[in-house]
């Protein structure tokens, strides 16, 4: 095996996602895996778009020509929206930092790749989210008579359903989705800062969850420790990636987009911010929308409250005179007049 021309660099890539995030810098799991995957992409342009081979890949190849390089990379080959490529300069920024702080990179190149601008997302001009209808649209387009049709129909309905990340159901175990009774169930979810919080799940979402799991995780073996959501290659089991998640929701938005001209570009943060504004809209208090979306502070929840007369005016018009569940064109939606499902829907009450 070819010797690596520059050992020390990657002897510092992982004391820094094994002791310097979680250990010093108490960094939340989801947060090391993030940046476990934003240094593999750069390494994955190195090779691919630089022809570097990965033996030879060095601390001087951590410049701001590269680093741009790599985001122009990620819009243009990999297609990745502004959002994404702005995360990945920061993961790719904060691991330079810390080869700055070990006297590896020099201070001229730290600042020239401090310096590097975060791409302006023109999206945030206007406020993105579908309507009830563009929503149970959505969701009817996988076919639930496949088995890549189940799964990627229960994965967007439970997106939807619970406002969870992206990543908070792809770190999901079997034993997170705990069914109540006949009607009820709840999600159990570790968010960022492992921050836990409990959030109920519509009845209608009930039966999906079964049809997935008696596809999916069929086996009477389970442990109740497997990943919720998985792939398999090669015979091996693994969680699903984000990667993954963007493929098939890039091909429903595509479908959507083709009998829609203006149907918005779908990606998982859409699903989130569309169910935290059909429950602002419906009347739930902002602190309630925090506490359920898992915010850390409330104003990360006042973007919800930033609208409009006239988009507030355009989002009841969307919702319709009688606004109904994404899951059920009969049940009315549901958290409008009750507070102590809203409670529940937040954790505030079991």
């Amino acid at each position: 095996m070819k010797k690596f021309k520059d050992p020390a660099l990657f002897g510092h890539i992982k004391n820094y996602l094994t002791v310097y995030l979680p250990l010093t810098r108490r960094k939340s799991v989801n947060t090391v895996e993030a940046s476990r995957y934003g240094l593999n992409l750069y390494i994955d342009y190195l090779c691919a778009a630089r022809g570097i081979k990965i033996n030879d890949i060095s601390t001087t190849d951590f410049n701001a020509e590269y680093i741009s390089g790599f985001l122009v990379w990620l819009q243009d080959e990999r297609k990745n929206e502004v959002t994404s490529v702005n995360q990945r300069l920061s993961q790719i920024r904060s691991f330079c930092r810390y080869l700055f702080k070990n006297d590896i990179l020099k201070q001229a190149e730290i600042s020239k790749i401090r310096d590097i601008s975060m791409l302006k997302d023109a999206r945030k001009e206007t406020f993105v989210y579908l309507s009830v209808t563009e929503m149970k649209a959505l969701l009817k387009i996988p076919d639930a008579d496949t088995r890549k049709g189940i799964r990627d129909k229960f994965f967007m309905a439970l997106l939807y359903d619970s406002g969870a990340r992206d990543q908070e159901l792809l770190d999901l175990k079997v034993r997170d989705f705990a069914i109540k009774g006949n009607k009820t169930a709840e999600l159990h979810i570790t968010g960022k800062g492992t921050k836990y919080r409990c959030t109920p799940i519509s009845e209608e979402l009930i039966p999906l969850y079964h049809r997935y799991m008696s596809v999916f995780h069929g086996s009477e073996d389970r442990t109740g420790n497997e990943f919720l959501f998985y792939t398999v290659r090669n015979g091996i089991i693994t969680k699903m990636s984000p990667d993954n998640v963007q493929r098939f929701l890039r091909k429903y938005g595509h479908i959507m987009s083709s009998e829609s001209e203006n149907f918005p570009h779908i990606h998982p943060h859409l699903f989130r911010r569309t169910r935290a504004m059909h429950l602002y809209i419906a009347g739930v208090p902002l602190p309630l929308i925090s506490e359920w979306l898992g915010h850390s502070q409330i104003e990360t929840t006042q973007i919800y409250a930033r609208a409009t007369m006239e988009m507030k005016r355009q989002a009841v018009q969307k919702l319709g005179d009688n606004p109904c569940s994404v899951l059920d064109n009969d049940v009315v939606f549901k958290y409008a007049d009750d507070a102590e499902a809203m409670k529940k829907l937040c954790g505030l009450s079991k």
